[in-house]
């Protein structure tokens, strides 16, 4: 009932929506500063459970959620390329980018300061740093990025259209906007309409609700004793449908089609 009342709320406007998202979520960040929660996606599992992205002994409990970053951010070549990551959350994935995937440089931007001092405190690699700062009003000169990378994150935004116009702004002639997120399938319309009317060029569009079921339903165990053990009282209940349980709203929805999960790469023209 809380999540259905909660999720009738962030429909009323984007203002409201853009307030809720963001007390929230600096609310978890800063209650919840727990080293072992790295990483805020509901992760990738291809079908062929072979397919597997060599990882260090230690990141294979965060496997899923590394993969769907790699998915993303491997679509192009990232070699010596300034990039950032807006939405950067708690700094797991920008941290995996700039020591896998080899950027030049490697920027987390987050709106939680809480998420920002904790991605400072836990992820210290050369080339890598994070700032505060604001999706629908990004931090960054005009034509100062090659690559923009935006992992699960835009859904929570109060206005679609400002994040990817800032986007736009930011990335320099013929850079690429990677992007991945869910949305109820009626808005995918929109969304695509969104991004034509920005300038960019649609280089690919995949639909992943399939691999992104998979990894909610491998990692589901792990997760529902992880929140068991983090969170007590009322918040456990809508927590568990943020996380994406087997169960859960959104892993319903996302199985039945009413929601879908789609990945962009998008070139500035």
């Amino acid at each position: 009932m809380l999540t259905n009342i909660f999720a009738f709320f962030l429909k009323i406007s984007p203002e409201l929506k853009r307030f809720v998202w963001k007390k929230l979520y600096q609310y978890l960040a800063k209650k919840y500063p727990t080293e072992e929660w790295t990483y805020m996606n509901y992760g990738y599992q291809s079908s062929d459970a072979s397919i597997k992205i060599p990882l260090k002994e230690e990141e294979e409990k965060d496997r899923y959620m590394i993969q769907l970053y790699h998915q993303v951010a491997s679509a192009v070549d990232l070699t010596d390329k300034d990039v950032v990551e807006v939405g950067s959350g708690r700094g797991g994935g920008a941290s995996y980018i700039k020591r896998y995937l080899h950027p030049k440089t490697m920027t987390g931007i987050d709106y939680s300061k809480n998420a920002i001092k904790f991605s400072k405190e836990h992820h210290s690699v050369e080339g890598l740093t994070f700032m505060h700062g604001d999706a629908e009003n990004l931090p960054l000169a005009n034509e100062s990025v090659d690559v923009i990378v935006n992992v699960e994150s835009s859904h929570c935004y109060g206005s679609m259209k400002k994040f990817v116009e800032q986007v736009y702004r930011v990335l320099r002639p013929e850079g690429h906007f990677l992007f991945a997120d869910l949305r109820p399938a009626e808005e995918m319309e929109a969304l695509d309409k969104t991004f034509r009317e920005a300038g960019f060029e649609v280089i690919k569009k995949e639909l992943i609700s399939k691999e992104v079921v998979n990894a909610m339903e491998a990692f589901h165990e792990f997760k529902l004793a992880f929140f068991q053990k983090m969170v007590k009282g009322w918040l456990r209940k809508p927590l568990n449908d943020f996380a994406g349980v087997k169960g859960s709203n959104i892993h319903t929805e996302l199985s039945n089609g009413k929601t879908v999960y789609y990945q962009y790469v998008l070139r500035k023209e």
